[in-house]
């Protein structure tokens, strides 16, 4: 009776009394590998027919020769010296036997050939003789130099001492594809011991895939080193390890290339690692840092200090910035100013004479924009600047930031070289931070800002970065200002544009428009006012949709903005309702202002709805009480307007002024009293309030040394 077979791709099979594994099959064609290493393809018919075939359903002992499979030259490369030396002296032997020469023969050594290794001698008295000196058999002589001749050095290797060592040669294949999967669900939990509960979770996967008791983990300790032994990072490691390599992506990292400058710009928003301290309210803040990076150069083109939770707007704005100089400091050295650049210095002058008093910070026009997908850059606010400066947009994959490499390696540089050397330093985790870090704050945002800006000028753009390289001369590392400069070269300078009126068209627009009504213009149940407005009021707009364009600043809806069309003019727009001693407020307190209205029985409906949210917003800015008092919520709250409303205030100071309103004076039934400012140290009589106090000259530093010489 005929027996059938089936042969499939990595079984073992027994063939001319020596294990081999299948390593391939087409058509009618088996490839197969010895354990020894040799490979060869059969006739499928010919290896079912032969007499020394076996099937075998499981693979060879591991006593076989484990190497194979591998790379002869790299295992022989990765073997201690002296098995190396013991092949190679072997084979200069098997040289000698067959050539008379144990190396080249035309460098051949002194008293070469020897007598019994004679050219001229027949090849089995020279293998007799080789046998004799080495005190082996001639047969085995033989059985050497066919290896030898098939599988070069390797043959010659003492498999004893080449064997390879594997460690889980004993453990379930089972039990190491449990402990990978569980691993990988666990990812993005919290840490946990390898020997509780991984090991419990590990077995019930187990149980759950083969049945409960069926296969079973080996003891505890034997359990950890496998685990170790399988997984980069144990499951006892902390979290953010964990999460971070599991967004690694499962191939090599890609590299953005760009070979002038602006051609990729990325742009990401960290927590800045540092602690802000708000005075007024005698409280820290957490800060967020957005900035641009250019591939090309490595520069930092631009950068926003924000408190934590960075708007649209402050995306939008950025943009602009990597288009505009930045402005030297009064304390500045001349050696930060733009003309140090290496570049034609007045040529440039003569297309931008902005640069004339900017700081050593490339000026460039962007083409793409490589950014996450947080929603600030999503916004109709980045959408439109970047559509009306014809600047690609290209988002990286989502929870990929290997997909912006050199920002995120920024940020580990800006901690290194900045953050940690700024008073408030908090770490970049909880691990990292220091116990009186809230204490130890002492920098306003304003503060930082100003020292980050120094930073970048001074330090960043002038040292050398490991990244970047002078074509031609990979060994030499430059600076991205030196980048800069000799990208010039090459490409050329780009004029970026000079919108004076740039703030007011990259603010965003109120959805759908607005009516302009015999009261004003209502947006977000507030009316806004203006005199301009007169002339406009139920007139029926020239745009397609009937209704006039309203643009506002999240960041301070006091104002409102308006654009006339016969003068081509920006106006502002004033709260009707706003209170005379009310500071600017944003878009997040205007929405708590209103929660705390609808909690006291209030309606949009109702006619003074608009008093109450001006009483409302009153009540969140000036307590009665001493600031110390308030919550901290309260105390965030302020700081973050504060802060905002300034931004947008030089924001708004680089375009053209809008024309002006009055303010509407409050009326007088419903207006609260103002509430007189505290102070912790009463006015000195007679104290100047012109007072400077950068005018007072420093008392001279006794120095002991300079006592003692003198």
């Amino acid at each position: 009776m005929d027996q059938r077979h089936r042969i499939a791709v990595s079984d073992w099979i027994e063939f001319e009394e020596e294990q081999h594994q299948v390593t391939g099959i087409t058509g009618a064609l088996v490839r197969l590998r010895s354990a020894s290493g040799h490979h060869q393809t059969i006739m499928l018919s010919t290896l079912l027919t032969d007499t020394t075939f076996h099937a075998r359903t499981a693979p060879i002992p591991e006593a076989a020769d484990t190497a194979a499979g591998l790379d002869p030259g790299g295992v022989l490369a990765l073997l201690p010296k002296e098995v190396r030396t013991a092949a190679l002296e072997l084979e200069a032997h098997l040289k000698e036997a067959t050539t008379g020469y144990q190396g080249d023969r035309l460098d051949a050594q002194a008293g070469e050939p020897r007598p019994a290794y004679q050219p001229d001698l027949p090849l089995t008295a020279r293998v007799e003789a080789k046998a004799a000196e080495l005190g082996l058999t001639p047969r085995r002589i033989w059985q050497l130099l066919d290896e030898w001749e098939e599988n070069g050095l390797w043959a010659l290797v003492d498999r004893r001492k080449a064997r390879l060592k594997n460690p889980l040669r004993n453990i379930d294949e089972r039990v190491i594809t449990a402990i990978r999967e569980q691993a990988a669900a666990e990812r993005h939990d919290s840490s946990s011991s390898v020997s509780t509960r991984f090991r419990r979770r590990t077995q019930n996967r187990l149980d759950e895939d083969h049945g409960p008791g069926t296969v079973l983990l080996p003891k505890e300790d034997t359990f950890r080193r496998i685990v170790k032994l399988l997984l980069t990072r144990s499951p006892s490691d902390p979290a953010y390890q964990r999460i971070s390599d599991a967004n690694q992506p499962d191939r090599t990292f890609g590299n953005v290339i760009a070979h002038r400058p602006g051609q990729v710009v990325m742009l990401d928003t960290t927590p800045l690692d540092v602690l802000a301290f708000d005075p007024a309210m005698n409280d820290t803040y957490n800060v967020e840092l957005t900035l641009a990076l250019d591939v090309a150069t490595r520069s930092i083109l631009a950068w926003r200090l924000t408190p934590l939770g960075t708007k649209a707007i402050d995306i939008g704005l950025l943009l602009a910035d990597v288009m505009t100089p930045e402005p030297m400091r009064p304390d500045w050295a001349d050696a930060l100013r733009y003309q140090m650049l290496r570049v034609p210095f007045e040529r440039h002058l003569s297309v931008d004479e902005r640069l004339a008093e900017a700081a050593a910070r490339p000026v460039i026009y962007p083409e793409t924009l490589l950014y996450d997908h947080g929603k600030p850059y999503k916004s109709d606010v980045v959408q439109r600047a970047c559509r009306k400066w014809k600047i690609d947009m290209q988002d990286a994959r989502k929870l990929k930031p290997t997909d912006k490499p050199h920002v995120e390696r920024l940020f580990g540089t800006i901690r290194e070289q900045f953050s940690m050397h700024v008073a408030g330093y908090k770490g970049f985790n909880v691990a990292h931070r220091g116990k009186t870090v809230e204490q130890q704050a002492r920098w306003t945002l304003d503060e930082i800002a100003e020292f980050f800006a120094e930073y970048v000028v001074a330090v960043y753009q002038n040292q050398h970065h490991t990244g970047l390289h002078l074509q031609g001369f990979p060994d030499l590392n430059i600076s991205p200002n030196e980048a800069y400069a000799m990208a010039l070269g090459s490409a050329g300078f780009v004029d970026c544009p000079r919108d004076p009126n740039l703030y007011y068209e990259l603010l965003p627009i109120a959805d759908g428009g607005r009516a302009i009504n015999a009261y004003g213009v209502e947006l977000n149940y507030l009316v806004y006012d203006a005199p301009v407005l007169y002339q406009f009021r139920r007139a029926k707009s020239p745009y397609p949709t009937g209704s006039w364009p309203i643009r506002y600043d999240p960041r301070n809806l006091l104002h409102a903005y308006f654009h006339n069309p016969r003068d081509d003019q920006w106006y502002t727009l004033r709260w009707t309702k706003a209170l005379s001693d009310l500071q600017p407020f944003t878009d997040i307190t205007l929405r708590e202002a209103k929660r705390l209205v609808t909690l006291r029985g209030g309606d949009p409906k109702d006619e003074d709805y608009q008093q109450q949210i001006a009483k409302a917003l009153w009540d969140l800015q000036n307590r009665t009480d001493a600031p110390e008092t308030w919550s901290k919520a309260d105390r965030k709250r302020h700081t973050r307007d504060r802060h905002r409303a300034d931004a947008q205030a030089q924001d708004a100071a680089r375009s053209l002024p809008a024309v002006p309103v009055p303010p509407m004076p409050p009326a007088p039934d419903s207006a609260p009293p103002t509430v007189a400012p505290l102070h912790a140290v009463p006015d000195l009589p007679g104290e100047d309030d012109d007072f400077d106090p950068h005018s007072i000259q420093p008392a001279e530093v006794w120095n002991p040394r300079t006592s003692q010489e003198s």
